[in-house]
């Protein structure tokens, strides 16, 4: 099981846990495979993120651009702040690095 921040869900994943709206009611049931309705559906509900199937951690084949780029899209709101620049850069080197390619952290852009 692995959790997915909702811009980050696609069609065909399975729900590992149920969803539930703010009043606790079940909108979406264990096992429930997201279809675009149901992606909709649960960006409506204003949810950060939900469980599905799958590792933690797992990559799902996703290329070294792809992991880049949703690490870009990560720290997007946070982009002027010197310690999450720092972290952004370290975990970025570790993609790198697990990826096969040596690298140097990025010059800052102001």
């Amino acid at each position: 099981m692995k959790r997915v921040v909702t811009e980050e869900l696609t069609v065909g994943m399975i729900l590992a846990k149920p969803v539930t709206n703010s009043t606790g009611i079940v909108v979406l049931p264990v096992g429930a495979e997201l279809d675009e309705a149901t992606l909709s559906r649960l960006q409506r509900l204003g949810l950060i993120s939900v469980f599905v199937e799958g590792e933690a951690g797992d990559a799902s084949g996703k290329t070294l651009v792809e992991l880049e780029a949703e690490l870009e899209h990560r720290f997007r709101r946070v982009v002027d702040d010197p310690i999450q620049y720092q972290i952004r850069e370290a975990i970025r080197l570790q993609l790198r690095a697990t990826h096969g390619v040596a690298d140097t952290p990025e010059a800052p852009t102001t």
